[in-house]
């Protein structure tokens, strides 16, 4: 699933829960678990996907949860 993306960044405690509670609402929509994950240190700085807080779920580019897209400057990870 090319149009979803999960965003996770190192020690955060709450991607295990988001990632299981995702896969099992897919897999309920008999949908594939074959989105990306992407860990955000690997983006660039200018990428607007680094000012969301970890974990998020995009879908087509957007917060799956209705976050709008964050703007620069973009917080630091807490």
């Amino acid at each position: 699933m090319k149009e979803l993306v999960f965003l996770v960044r190192s020690g955060c405690i709450n991607t295990t829960s988001l990632r299981a509670n995702l896969d099992a609402a897919l897999q309920s929509m008999g949908r594939t678990t074959d989105y990306r994950s992407i860990d955000q240190s690997t983006l660039a700085a200018t990428d607007p996907r680094i000012g969301y807080p970890t974990p998020t779920v995009l879908l087509c580019g957007a917060d799956l949860f209705g976050m709008a897209q964050p703007t620069p400057p973009y917080p630091e990870p807490a």
